[in-house]
């Protein structure tokens, strides 16, 4: 059994640099075991996602037991999940080890393929939410678990808005909030990188902007996963989510995204 790792539930993917294998090039560049659990497959048209195809529950739940017996988890990183019903398996998964940090992204969850049925959403806000140590997401991916809540917010007209946005989420169960967003300006070839960061200490507002030499985007889908093995590795939640966009900045200003 191998020390200190990740678990991560996601989506299989044909593209190298998305979904589960994004995740583990990304947690494994940090020195950190990783184990994945595939939920299920994304179907392309090229490099569009349309359409998904979920793992069957039987094998998600063998699967799962077979991870937890490989590796001693010490962080889960939840991505793209496609049923209420694998929601729940995962979330038996957290509940039987209170000892585990989740870490869940909330972007592939509502990008791969089809928008999320309804019941996936409740039962991802019901069962996951309340055991989430750190959920990232942008705007919209909030915007979408507060409606389902029934509660309603516009979208964000300042960092207020964005720091009142996550304060309200957190209200929904998970320790910290991530808001992020990435900016690429093809007239400068500069990337913009910030995030809003609430929960326990005061909110974290960082940005940056710099250099992007090969016009790379999307490296910032990389951040949780990041995140999660910093949180193995015993970094406090502020320093992992700093390290882990200086992480994804560094390889943007390299030209470096995993190629």
């Amino acid at each position: 059994m191998q020390p200190g790792g990740v678990l991560v539930f996601g989506c299989s993917d044909e593209l190298v640099n998305s979904g589960l294998k994004a995740d583990e090039r990304a947690i494994t560049a940090q020195g950190v075991p990783v184990i994945t659990v595939s939920a299920g497959s994304a179907i392309r048209n090229g490099e569009e996602p349309v359409d998904n195809t979920a793992t069957a529950l039987e094998a998600l739940i063998n699967e799962t037991g077979d991870a937890l017996r490989k590796i001693d988890c010490k962080v889960v990183k939840i991505g793209a999940l496609f049923s209420a019903e694998s929601i729940r398996i995962v979330a038996r998964t957290l509940q039987q080890s209170e000892h585990l940090m989740t870490v869940l992204d909330a972007e592939p969850f509502f990008k791969t393929g089809p928008a999320p049925k309804q019941e996936a959403v409740t039962a991802l806000r019901k069962e996951i939410l309340p055991s989430v140590k750190v959920l990232s997401a942008t705007v919209p991916e909030v915007k979408a678990l507060l409606d389902e809540a029934g509660i309603p917010v516009d979208y964000p007209k300042s960092i207020q808005d964005v720091q009142s946005m996550a304060n309200t989420l957190r209200n929904l169960g998970p320790e910290y909030v991530i808001i992020k967003r990435e900016m690429f300006e093809e007239t400068d070839g500069m990337t913009t990188l910030h995030f809003v960061l609430c929960g326990g200490e005061e909110p974290l507002i960082v940005a940056s902007r710099f250099e992007n030499p090969k016009k790379l985007f999307g490296a910032s889908y990389s951040i949780p996963p990041v995140i999660a093995a910093h949180l193995a590795k015993g970094y406090g939640t502020q320093e992992a989510v700093s390290a882990s966009f200086k992480f994804v900045e560094e390889m943007i200003k390299g030209g470096d995204y995993f190629s």
